[in-house]
């Protein structure tokens, strides 16, 4: 299966894209969210959705060479 696949209009969407649309809408999701409602565990998902999202969205380090006024400093 390629990455990029046509729909019926004959628009282009890539693979990810929709797999993220059907996720947000699965079966899965829904139940895992009724799990932490009957549980009580709102606050411990909080959570884990800030630490998953703080570890995702560091910035890269950059390369590169430094310049040379820093060096002669």
């Amino acid at each position: 299966m390629s990455t990029i696949e046509v729909i019926e209009d004959g628009q282009q969407e890539s693979e990810g894209v929709r797999s993220i649309k059907t996720f947000r809408k699965s079966k899965e999701l829904e139940d895992l969210y009724r799990f932490i409602n009957e549980n009580g565990m709102r606050r411990e998902a909080l959570q884990a959705l800030e630490f998953i999202s703080a570890r995702m969205n560091v910035p890269k380090k950059k390369r590169g060479r430094k310049s040379k006024s820093k060096k002669l400093q």
